[in-house]
């Protein structure tokens, strides 16, 4: 899984959202479903989470 962090807007409050998804364009859906009020989602950072037993 990668994590994405989004920052939104809702009615000029900036808010930061972390989600985990398999690439960026299910991470922004995820976003817009979960927050369907937001006026601005823009994408910040992309990181690669590693599990254990992939070393």
């Amino acid at each position: 899984m990668i994590r994405y962090h989004f920052n939104i807007t809702i009615g000029g409050i900036k808010l930061n959202v972390n989600v985990n998804a398999n690439n960026q364009m299910t991470a922004y859906r995820k976003v817009k479903r979960l927050y369907p009020m937001a006026t601005n989602i823009h994408l910040t950072l992309t990181e690669r989470r590693w599990k254990l037993g992939m070393l």
